[in-house]
């Protein structure tokens, strides 16, 4: 009855979505800065909530153990959380001017919004073309039927078995190509914004930010390293992949009952994943560092290494803001739209009675969206972090935007040429 507010509200997230990252340019710091603080005030209401409920039970029981280890739990991490916050404070600060300059970057270049929904489309395409091949692929053999059953085993050659291998990496490898460009254009993107002085409010604006230009950096300058970066990705997952499908032939001889067999497949299946982090942490700082140097995907993952080791204390501050940021994007813009679709069905259509249900399909909706778009937020936050960095250690410029200006003259350190004094400088 009520498909078509479905169909609106699910199309109406995006424009939920795109407002919520352009009010963040106002309210980044403060929702931030809230954030910190009640989330120490939750560990210390768990504490205290947890060490007040010990009393209702005997001191000898079990209840009440537990009771006191989770009241001191919770007192000792608000404890290191709040030693965190005071001693990276700056890192904290600096995290919270990164996202603000990155909400100002996303919301004067909405046309990059495009890029997820692009990146999107061509991977579906591309995966309802491999899963049709795959299909003809896997009927490639002798047919066994089986009594009693509508549904016949395929015997297949090696070669078809090593053919459905190399397709299986073929689907990583293209899909990873696709995200892998993407990130590249937001990182070009992202250095021509802070380096035309767009972000300064300056009056003459000497630089463009063109969302083809990064596009043809992409596809003709760096048409190598891309794809490089996207094989090792792929690499990595095929890793995975192989190493899931021998534990289940494992499993099917009998050995899913070997506490050894547990042990080894838990230990190796996490350093699989660990494996598979770094390396996808890595190739997203490469393309930020080949997008700024131009140099080749080697020797960018290199300089973006040492860089994060550098300044660990500035991407691990970063990342736990970025991740704070995102978890409250996602329940803001997923809640906001489930409540609307609620008001518009029991307005416009109150023989509808459960208005959960579509509530609940739009939630789902908004919250892949929100992923999305916010995922360009997160990254043009990292690619400025970047930018900042070069920025900082070739003296400071003009160009630099206000937010990050502003952190660098409140900070204890020697603030940075102002933007009056170092354009006379280059004028000289």
């Amino acid at each position: 009855m009520c498909w078509k507010a479905i169909a609106a509200m699910a199309g109406a997230t995006i424009v939920i979505t795109v407002i919520y990252i352009i009010l963040l340019r106002w309210i980044t710091k403060p929702l931030l800065y809230i954030s910190i603080v009640l989330i120490l005030i939750g560990f210390c209401l768990l504490g205290f909530f947890a060490f007040q409920n010990k009393d209702k039970y005997k001191a000898e029981s079990r209840n009440y153990k537990y009771s006191v280890g989770a009241a001191i739990a919770a007192w000792s991490i608000g404890g290191l959380y709040a030693i965190f916050i005071c001693c990276c404070w700056k890192n904290i600060s600096l995290g919270a001017s990164i996202m603000e300059a990155a909400s100002d970057f996303v919301s004067s270049n909405l046309r990059i919004m495009w890029l997820p929904l692009l990146a999107y489309i061509n991977a579906c395409i591309f995966f309802v073309y491999w899963v049709i091949t795959a299909i003809f692929l896997y009927s490639v053999g002798e047919p066994i039927f089986k009594e009693k059953s509508f549904i016949a085993d395929i015997q297949w050659g090696p070669e078809t078995e090593y053919v459905m291998w190399y397709f299986l990496f073929g689907l990583f490898w293209v899909i990873a190509y696709f995200i892998s460009m993407q990130q590249f254009i937001i990182a070009s993107m992202c250095c021509m914004w802070y380096f035309s002085g767009q972000g300064a409010d300056m009056s003459d604006v000497p630089g463009e930010v063109s969302l083809m230009k990064a596009t043809g950096w992409g596809f003709w300058y760096h048409n190598g390293s891309i794809p490089f970066g996207s094989f090792v990705i792929a690499v990595v997952t095929m890793i995975r992949v192989v190493f899931e499908y021998i534990v289940k032939q494992y499993e099917a001889a009998g050995m899913q009952d070997n506490v050894i067999f547990k042990i080894v497949t838990c230990c190796i299946r996490c350093v699989l994943w660990c494996l598979d982090k770094y390396v996808k942490f890595i190739t997203k700082n490469a393309y930020i560092q080949i997008a700024l140097s131009s140099n080749s995907f080697c020797s960018s993952a290199l300089s973006a290494f040492w860089l994060a080791l550098r300044h660990a204390g500035r991407f691990g501050s970063a990342a736990i803001i970025g991740t704070i940021m995102m978890v409250l994007g996602k329940a803001t813009i997923v809640g906001t739209s489930a409540w609307l679709t609620l008001v518009v069905v029991k307005t416009q259509y109150p023989e509808v009675q459960q208005p959960m249900l579509p509530a609940a399909i739009v939630a789902a909706v908004a919250y892949l969206v929100a992923g999305l778009f916010l995922s360009i937020f997160s990254f043009s936050c990292t690619a400025i972090l970047h930018c900042f960095i070069l920025d900082e250690d070739t003296g400071g410029s003009k160009h630099t935007p206000d937010s990050l200006q502003s952190f660098l003259d409140n900070c204890d350190e020697k603030p940075a040429p102002k933007k009056e004094e170092k354009a006379k400088e280059e004028e000289e």
